[in-house]
């Protein structure tokens, strides 16, 4: 099983968003929380990318004749 782990920098690139949005973000209480394993700043992959889902779903994102994000990876 992979690591769930991704840098402050991962999170920018799937949000497509700069470091300092991120962070910003992360200020948030509504945004996936950080953590520090070794001294360094990750996220949590699930929470980004559930989050991510939860913002497109408010948009009417695949809700497209009834069917949900889950309905789409499952």
């Amino acid at each position: 099983m992979g690591s769930d782990h991704i840098s402050i920098k991962e999170v920018g690139t799937e949000l497509n968003v700069s470091v300092s949005t991120v962070r910003r973000l992360a200020s948030d209480k509504y945004f996936p929380q950080p953590y520090q394993i070794g001294g360094k700043i990750f996220f949590s992959k699930k929470e980004v990318s559930y989050w991510l889902d939860e913002q497109k779903s408010r948009r009417g994102f695949g809700n497209f004749r009834g069917t949900s994000v889950q309905d789409l990876i499952e």
